[in-house]
């Protein structure tokens, strides 16, 4: 029986309480992202962490906001249209949103949280983020979703877990290989 495996790489990022505390009070002035920004509580700080940390590297970040399997009508997001467009081009990326009309009512896929990418958009990367103290696990549909972007888009695609420091955890994680 001929099969068909996908590797999804893991990295563990750490955070500390004061950083924590500063996002659930709303001291948000150093992330980039408008959407994760306004979020409540502690939401979107786990793809804050990870979006620092793909800064850090010089790659910029979109959290929530695009659309490339084709849910949301064109124009909802401009920004982030315009960086997967100059990424792919324009027929590859309106061929990849017929994916949604095509295939969505057999099989839910979601899109990971953070779009990656090199400010001159050379360089795309999708992310999901998973924190620990929420016991957020990753499901099959996002398994799904990242899977897809890696198969049709030949994206690179990461699952990121986010954990507290002193766990003794940090770096490469264990790699996520879906069989189908």
């Amino acid at each position: 029986m001929i099969h068909l495996e996908i590797i999804i790489p893991s990295r563990i990022l750490t955070y500390n309480k004061e950083q924590l505390d500063r996002w659930v009070i709303g001291s948000r002035e150093d992330c980039i992202d408008s959407y994760c920004k306004k979020l409540k509580g502690s939401k979107g700080f786990g793809e804050y962490i990870a979006g620092k940390f793909y800064e850090s590297l010089g790659y910029q970040w979109i959290h929530h906001d695009y659309n490339l399997f084709g849910g949301n009508k064109l124009g909802k997001y401009p920004e982030a249209e315009t960086i997967l467009r100059k990424h792919f081009g324009d027929a590859r990326y309106e061929s990849g949103r017929g994916y949604y009309s095509a295939f969505s009512q057999f099989v839910k896929v979601e899109e990971p949280d953070l779009l990656i990418y090199k400010p001159d958009c050379s360089e795309i990367l999708f992310v999901e983020c998973k924190r620990h103290d929420t016991n957020d696990k990753l499901r099959e549909s996002q398994i799904r979703g990242l899977a897809l972007l890696k198969l049709l888009f030949h994206c690179a695609v990461e699952v990121v877990e986010i954990i507290e420091e002193g766990s003794g955890q940090s770096g490469e994680g264990q790699p996520m290989v879906w069989q189908f």
